[in-house]
């Protein structure tokens, strides 16, 4: 009797630790990027860009995609364009900044987003790709003081 009721309890423990495991590293978005080959018209511009997917399981939320060159390259963005099926929009930056924000409500499972830039000369830039799930609202939230209301 005291058997069964150890390996109950045993796979209980096992089922909850691999649904953990589950929800938390296997069932969440995972964004990667991938610097594209850049092109250069001879004597004329060079165009690069980086290819944003979404590797995961779930969309991720609240989006922000920074693409950053090198202050002291001198080196500004001279045309920016982003290309797929999501709605991406341009923050900040962009034409004639050296470095462009892009951000995204959110980016479903399996999807996708290109930036193309053209610049001057080939500098690799620095790519960030941040995504945030808001605190919810619950009880303790709404007792304790905002912000705006401190």
């Amino acid at each position: 009797m005291w058997l069964w009721l150890i390996l109950l309890v045993v796979a209980l423990a096992v089922a909850a630790g691999g649904y953990y495991y589950w929800q938390t590293r296997v069932n969440v978005p995972v964004l990667t990027h991938t610097q594209l080959l850049p092109y250069e018209v001879p004597d004329v511009i060079l165009v690069g860009g980086v290819l944003v997917e979404n590797r995961g399981r779930q969309p991720a939320p609240n989006v922000k995609i920074t693409v950053q060159f090198d202050p002291q390259a001198a080196t500004m963005i001279h045309h920016l364009q982003v290309k797929g099926q999501e709605h991406a929009i341009l923050r900040s930056g962009g034409e004639r900044h050296n470095f462009a924000t892009v951000s995204m409500k959110t980016f479903p499972a399996h999807g996708s987003l290109i930036l193309y830039w053209a610049a001057a000369r080939e500098v690799i830039p620095q790519i960030t790709l941040t995504s945030y799930q808001p605190t919810p609202n619950n009880f303790l939230a709404k007792l304790l003081p905002r912000k705006t209301n401190a």
